[in-house]
C-alpha cells in the first residue's frame, strides 16, 4: 500500500483545520474539546472539532460552538465497530485524539480501527488514550491495564509498518491526575489526617491536573511541527514526604506519614486480592487499583519533562485540590 501523506486540501473549508476527538462525552474528552476550541480561538485558527460518541450518547451533527470558518464543535454519533463509519469521520482530519476508556475491546480493537481509519484519511497525528505514568518504563506485568495499552502500542506499530504510513503516533504521559489526591485513597487520607504510602517516603511521583492534561493534549493535536513517540509532562513532582509537608502548609494541620507496606508486600497483597476477587470483566477491580499504587511506588519516572514544549501553558500544582478536599472533609 502506498504511503499516505497528510493533505490539508481535504478539509471541508480550505483553511479550516479538523481535529477528531473520540470519546468526546467523557471527562477527558470534553476538556480536550474545550481546550482545542480555546487555543484555536486565541490563535485565530479556523477549527472544526469532531467529537465522536457512541450511538445513544449524542446527536449526529449537533453543533454547539461557532459557525463555518470559525471555531466549532460538532458531535458525531458513530459506530465504533464500523471501519466505514470511522473512515467517514476521520476524513481530512489533521489529528485524531482518543480519550476512549475500557478494556481490550476498546483500547486495542476499537483504537486499532480508529488508527486504520486515520491512516486511510491521511491524518497527520494520532494520540492514543494513555494519559498515565510512563508504563513503557515499568517491568512487564506491573499493571493489567497498562499491559492492554502496551498491546495496542504493538498493534499500532504493526499497522503503521504494514501501511507504510507517515502518521505520527504520539502518546502523552502525565503521571497521575492531581485530582486523585482529593479522593482520600491516593496518598492523602483526610479523615485520618495522614499520608499513606508503600515503599519509601522519598519516592518521586508525577501529578498533573485534568485541565492541564487536556490543554497539553490540545496543543499536541494542533501542533504544525513533528511530534515524537511520547511526551512526558507533570504539573508537580512530589514524594510522600513532600506531600506531607505541602498538606501541612496548605491546611495548617499536621499529617502523619504512614507506611502501609513494602513494595514486595504490596505485590503479595495484589496477588491475594486477584485470587480472591479477580473481576476480569471490570475496568478497575480492587487489585488493579492497587497495581496503580505499585507503579507509582516503584519510582520509575521520566528523566526529563516536556512541559516547556508549549510555553503558554501555565501549570497548576496540587495546593487548591488539597485545600478544597480538606475543607470538604471537615464539613
Amino acid at each position: 500500500m502506498p504511503k499516505k501523506e497528510y493533505d490539508m486540501n481535504r478539509v471541508e473549508h480550505p483553511e479550516e483545520l479538523i481535529i477528531v476527538v473520540a470519546g468526546a462525552n467523557g471527562k477527558t474528552g470534553q476538556l480536550v474539546c474545550k481546550s482545542l476550541l480555546s487555543r484555536a480561538r486565541a490563535a485565530g485558527q479556523s477549527l472544526l472539532v469532531r467529537g465522536l460518541v457512541r450511538a445513544g450518547k449524542g446527536d449526529r451533527n449537533a453543533s454547539n460552538t461557532g459557525n463555518a470558518g470559525e471555531q466549532r464543535l460538532i458531535i458525531e454519533t458513530v459506530d465504533f465497530a464500523s471501519s466505514d463509519d470511522l473512515r467517514r469521520v476521520c476524513a481530512g482530519a489533521h489529528a485524531v485524539v482518543s480519550t476512549l476508556q475500557g478494556l481490550d475491546e476498546v483500547l486495542v480493537n476499537v483504537q486499532s480501527r480508529l488508527l486504520q481509519a486515520a491512516i486511510h484519511g491521511g491524518v497527520r497525528r494520532f494520540i492514543p488514550s494513555d494519559y498515565s505514568i510512563d508504563f513503557t518504563m515499568l517491568p512487564r506485568g506491573t499493571n493489567r491495564n497498562f499491559e492492554i495499552r502496551l498491546s495496542f502500542h504493538n498493534e499500532a506499530r504493526r499497522i503503521i509498518k504494514e501501511t507504510e504510513s507517515s502518521i505520527q503516533f504520539t502518546t502523552i504521559f502525565q503521571g497521575a491526575y492531581t485530582e486523585l489526591l482529593s479522593s482520600s485513597r491516593v496518598l492523602l487520607d483526610f479523615g485520618q489526617r495522614r499520608v499513606i504510602y508503600f515503599g519509601s517516603p522519598d519516592t518521586r511521583m508525577d501529578f498533573t491536573t485534568w485541565a492541564d492534561t487536556a490543554e497539553y493534549t490540545a496543543a499536541v493535536a494542533l501542533d504544525a511541527s513533528s511530534t515524537p513517540f511520547k511526551l512526558c509532562i507533570a504539573g508537580a513532582r512530589l514524594t510522600p514526604r513532600e506531600v506531607q509537608q505541602l498538606a501541612r502548609r496548605v491546611t495548617g494541620t499536621d499529617f502523619a506519614l504512614k507506611r502501609m507496606a513494602s513494595v514486595n508486600g504490596l505485590r503479595l497483597l495484589i496477588k491475594l486480592m486477584r485470587f480472591i476477587k479477580p473481576g476480569k470483566s471490570e475496568a478497575m477491580p480492587g487489585w488493579v487499583g492497587m497495581q496503580y499504587a505499585l507503579g507509582q511506588s516503584l519510582g520509575v519516572i521520566p528523566g526529563r519533562l516536556d512541559n516547556d514544549r508549549y510555553p503558554d501553558i501555565r501549570w497548576h500544582g496540587p495546593e487548591d485540590v488539597i485545600r478544597r478536599a480538606f475543607e470538604d472533609a471537615a464539613k
